[in-house]
């Protein structure tokens, strides 16, 4: 029970800094309880990056050490805010007398902003009746401010309407408690406005600087303590799309944005605060001049672009403390990273140079961010990582298609895919510029194909012109010939990508030859003469749909005794009705089947029960020994029983 009521407290006080989630998932050491608890009542964590100025005060004392930005952290006990240590007493026993929120600011290191309120006489103002929420940054914040606003700072120095002074200043309490995701606070300075924002990684920001000490109370209101001056000058009046408009530096960005009617669409997201992640012009410089030129003509590419670079929250990178993705516009997710040298997002650096607008900001950023809409079907694939088919392409000569033509949709085989063909097919696939364009092509068809367009048994030319593609639809998966598809519909400006967990080969053989060729199914290929030849034939076709064979070796024939297998091969009707039990209309590959279910096939005469067993096949009572033989005919499956008809009497299929 003592266990239990810990852990709900260790859930309580340490919501504000770290998630629910995140301390279920991790588990508190012993040592680090037994630890906790030598500190006596009212101790409480402080957390700090060895080496650096990064520093958070928390009210928990049973708090886990993490890492920030992939550094680890070191944690110290302090009292918590307004207790103290008494000689002789365990813990922080003793009690801080309240002071107003300018000597409560001095006590917690922010003696330099103190000497300029004082100097200024703007703590008259706070002997009224009232109270007050103060922002107070740090004396190391204040020493390290950059040149143009110390001078500014100095300009009004003993000046009660200092406006930098005034703008850390609200004229309410307002304590992190009541802190919202995204938020906008009064000032004293003409009723300037700060927002704030918390994370679930536990940070609280105000005008994006960190807040590092909150809630330490005063007789007059609450003084939260920040890593950096406030500057009423970096927060514009203006919304961000004004700011791209007008700054200068993004005048491709706001061209594009002009010409997609885009900056409507920010303005009707309402009041909601969001993010633009503004590429230079230096940035689209980086693109090669053609390819910028196809996206900007490209409608769907250009809003896609223009999408991908507006976060639908603010985003100050000073929260950013792990891998993070925030949703962009179109809905897809950008990941967001830091370590030591800063964040980047999608793998960019970002500078610490944003402008505050009146509903959310604007980052500056030195990459364009590509999102798949605007890529070519090679950039895509690179994206994806798919090497082995980046390598097939270049040696088979067809990468300018790819990049500047197309619609095509591509079929690319995952890098497993590939490295699972035995090393003589893949080296032979890489042996001329021929045989690597034949298998590239063979991947690939025209036109945009996406999987919510697909139904079963549809079939696609592949851009060799010879081989078609069969194309099925499972449940809750999408197979093309002997593949699955494992991730789809990656849109790109000129085609679509879906990626395949198997490399695909061309079936240029029927069923019959095929088994032919392989040996060791006369049995079955004479009952299927027999049966399909005649007045009454067993029409295996099904209206050109390609079908799936499970087909029983001789020796699976055998095992039924020459007798039962001589009678049926004289009886015609029970033959159809054997023959028909193997056959299944529809190409159903191996992985079309999972494992843990069972599939109801229908074959041409009854129902089979299909499933797996880890890496076994079982059909009825029969183990398949040998899967996914494509044929022209559909795909067969060799199986080591032979599946009778589970009938009383021999009866005509029900399929003809």
């Amino acid at each position: 029970m003592k266990a239990f009521s810990l852990l709900i407290f260790v859930l309580f006080c340490c919501a504000s800094w770290f998630t629910v989630d995140a301390v279920n998932k991790s588990k508190l050491p012993s040592w680090h309880i037994r630890f906790a608890r030598q500190q006596g009542p009212n101790a409480c964590v402080v957390e700090e990056v060895p080496g650096t100025k990064w520093k958070i005060w928390t009210e928990c004392k049973y708090y886990l050490p993490r890492k920030i930005c992939g550094q680890k952290t070191v944690l110290r006990f302090e009292c918590c805010e307004g207790f103290h240590r008494v000689p002789g007493q365990e813990g922080c026993a003793g009690v801080k007398p309240l002071k107003n929120i300018l000597e409560t600011a001095r006590e917690l290191g922010a003696t330099d902003f103190v000497r300029y309120v004082e100097e200024s006489g703007l703590q008259k103002e706070w002997a009224r009746e009232g109270a007050f929420t103060l922002f107070a940054p740090t004396n190391e914040a204040f020493a390290s401010i950059p040149r143009e606003l110390r001078a500014r700072v100095d300009s009004f120095r003993g000046n009660i309407e200092n406006p930098i002074l005034r703008y850390h200043i609200s004229d309410r309490k307002i304590t992190s408690d009541t802190f919202q995701a995204d938020q906008t606070i009064p000032t004293l300075y003409n009723g300037n406005r700060l927002r704030i924002n918390k994370y679930s990684s536990g940070m609280l920001t105000v005008n994006c600087r960190t807040i590092v000490r909150k809630d330490q109370e005063a007789t007059n209101g609450v003084v939260h303590v920040i890593d950096s001056l406030l500057d009423p000058g970096a927060v514009l009046s203006r919304d961000v799309s004004e700011i791209v408009s007008t700054d200068g530096r993004f005048s491709v960005l706001a061209k594009a944005m002009e010409e997609s009617a885009f900056f409507n669409k920010l303005r009707s997201a309402g009041n909601a605060a969001i993010t633009i992640l503004a590429p230079s012009d230096e940035a689209f410089q980086k693109i090669p001049a053609s390819r910028l030129d196809a996206i900007m003509k490209d409608k769907e590419a250009r809003l896609a672009l223009l999408q991908n670079h507006v976060l639908v929250h603010p985003l100050c990178t000073t929260a950013i403390i792990d891998d993070h993705s925030m949703r962009t516009f179109a809905g897809n997710r950008l990941r967001l990273e830091c370590d030591s040298q800063g964040v980047s997002v999608e793998g960019s650096r970002m500078r610490n140079d944003f402008v505050l607008g009146s509903n959310g900001l604007v980052h500056m950023i030195d990459d364009v961010l590509l999102p798949n809409r605007a890529k070519n079907l090679l950039e895509l694939a690179e994206s994806e990582r798919l090497t082995t088919f980046m390598e097939l392409v270049k040696i088979g000569g067809v990468e300018e298609a790819f990049s500047k033509f197309g619609a095509y949709t591509i079929f690319i085989p995952s890098e497993a895919a590939f490295y699972s063909l035995p090393d003589a097919v893949l080296q032979d696939m890489r042996s001329s510029q021929e045989k690597a364009q034949a298998a590239i092509l063979y991947h690939a068809t025209q036109g945009r194909v996406l999987t919510n367009k697909i139904k079963d048994s549809e079939i696609v030319m592949s851009l060799d012109e010879e081989n078609p593609l069969r194309l099925s639809v499972y449940r809750k998966a999408i197979g093309v010939e002997c593949a699955v598809i494992e991730k789809a519909d990656m849109e790109g400006q000129n085609g679509v990508i879906h990626v395949i967990n198997r490399v695909m080969i061309p079936a240029n053989i029927s069923a019959g030859d095929l088994l032919r060729r392989e040996g060791n199914f006369k049995t079955f290929l004479q009952a299927m003469e027999l049966v399909m030849t005649g007045s009454d034939a067993l029409d295996l076709s099904s209206g050109g749909i390609s079908a799936t064979f499970f087909v029983p070796t001789d020796a699976a024939f055998e095992e039924l005794g020459s007798a039962a297998v001589e009678n049926a091969m004289k009886n015609r009707a029970l033959l159809k009705t054997i023959v028909a039990n193997h056959v299944v209309p529809g190409l159903f590959n191996s992985d079309s089947f999972k494992p843990h279910l069972i599939y109801k096939l229908p074959s041409m005469f009854g129902t089979l029960n299909v499933h797996r067993i880890e890496t076994v096949l079982k059909v009825r009572e029969a183990t398949i020994i040998k899967t996914d033989m494509m044929n022209t005919n559909g795909v067969i499956h060799i199986i080591d029983k032979v599946l009778m008809p589970e009938i009383d009497e021999p009866a005509e299929p029900l399929v003809q």
